[in-house]
């Protein structure tokens, strides 16, 4: 794969088992592992932890413009390891909940822990999540991955 190119898979793994996942399972409601994890169908017109309900906007607008710095920094910097792939994956994730905004007015959210009380949340919001802890630890264990061009 080209070095530019690097990117490009985790993005598309996440944003493509995200949509999969909504298409799939999003009017689903099942206990998957008793105790542990429950599908559950939700529409969330919030962004994480509930901010923001009902502020379709703002949320559209914020997802665009994490999406779009991922780019910027994609594209702006030589970077490598933990920094492309939480870039990558925060994208992914940022794009796949943008496209439920656009087309719907809210997210699909489907997966449930039954050990604690929590949101429910999807496969999008666990990419921008697990994206954003690389990118942390990447900056503070491995800042050569985030040398610039």
């Amino acid at each position: 794969m080209k070095k530019k190119m690097k990117w490009l898979l985790p993005f598309l793994l996440v944003l493509g088992a995200d949509r999969a996942v909504k298409i799939l399972c999003g009017e689903m409601n099942r206990v998957l592992i008793p105790g542990v994890i429950a599908l559950k169908s939700a529409k969330n017109t919030g962004m994480a932890l509930g901010l923001f309900q009902g502020g379709v906007w703002v949320i559209l607008a914020s997802s665009l413009i994490l999406a779009g710095l991922c780019f910027f920094l994609l594209r702006g910097m030589n970077l490598s390891g933990w920094a492309v792939t939480g870039l990558s994956l925060m994208a992914g994730g940022a794009l796949g909940n943008m496209i439920d905004r656009v087309a719907f007015g809210y997210v699909v959210d489907m997966f449930e822990l039954l050990f604690m009380d929590f949101y429910i949340f999807n496969v999008a919001d666990v990419g921008v999540v697990a994206g954003a802890v690389l990118c942390g630890a990447s900056l503070l264990f491995r800042p050569q991955d985030w040398s610039k061009k």
